[in-house]
């Protein structure tokens, strides 16, 4: 992970490690959830060091373990709801394949470890997971979306809801798949819904190249021009150089 202050000429490495999950930007501070060490660690501003990436990092909470030995299929998300920095939990099916979900609310202390408050209830809002950006939104004037509920995406299933009321996930795209993961079956199903959009905002990959993530989240090989176009966008890809402000 790199980063730069308005004044600096270059970027900075803060971070080198591959087990960074998810990251949340929240109250001018950057912080992650590890895998598998499952903390939650302040990556910006970094702790004092050499500047390399390398430093060890501040440690805020540790999520709880309550699955044993399967801890390590369990993916945290850090996500702001409500001014509120929280952890989701996902926890991996079980042998009724349902998938579940531990929330807590981050707690932060100055100088020591925070604390982790398990949360029952979101009240109107919902919360849309992923690794890359998380979001929470009101549904209070969102009719199409539920309350106090998950939205996430799984290898198999695109757009699925998850119930805290229940505990239970539902698929909402099943009929709304264009292609069976090799050949096109079907134009694309319009108008599209807002958990739609919004599940695609949060897989910015998608989101970038103008196509929802529901439709395009494995492309077969046989869609060679849409495979090939998004190729020589990505190769058009350059980190900007940062320049000093006068």
């Amino acid at each position: 992970m790199v980063a730069a202050e308005p004044d600096d000429t270059d970027w900075k490495v803060i971070n080198r490690s591959d087990d960074v999950w998810s990251m949340l930007s929240f109250q001018g501070k950057v912080y992650a959830t590890l895998s598998p060490s499952r903390e939650i660690v302040q990556l910006y501003p970094p702790p004092l060091g050499d500047g390399d990436g390398d430093s060890q990092l501040v440690v805020i909470a540790q999520i709880p373990n309550m699955f044993g030995d399967h801890i390590h299929f369990c993916q945290p998300f850090l996500v702001e709801s409500g001014g509120r920095m929280l952890v989701a939990d996902r926890y991996p099916p079980g042998e009724l394949g349902v998938v579940g979900y531990g929330l807590y609310e981050v707690h932060l202390r100055s100088g020591g470890t925070g604390e982790l408050i398990p949360v029952k209830c979101l009240g109107d809002h919902a919360l849309f997971l992923n690794r890359d950006r998380c979001l929470s939104v009101s549904a209070r004037n969102l009719p199409s979306l539920s309350g106090n509920s998950i939205y996430f995406s799984m290898s198999d299933s695109p757009v699925m809801l998850h119930w805290l009321t229940t505990g239970l996930s539902e698929k909402l795209a099943e009929h709304c798949q264009i292609h069976n993961m090799v050949d096109r079956i079907r134009p694309s199903v319009r108008p599209f819904t807002i958990a739609d959009h919004l599940l695609t905002y949060c897989h910015p990959s998608e989101w970038a190249q103008g196509l929802m993530f529901h439709e395009y989240h494995h492309i077969p090989r046989s869609f060679k021009e849409l495979r090939e176009s998004i190729r020589a966008s990505i190769s058009k890809l350059r980190m900007p150089p940062r320049v000093r402000r006068q």
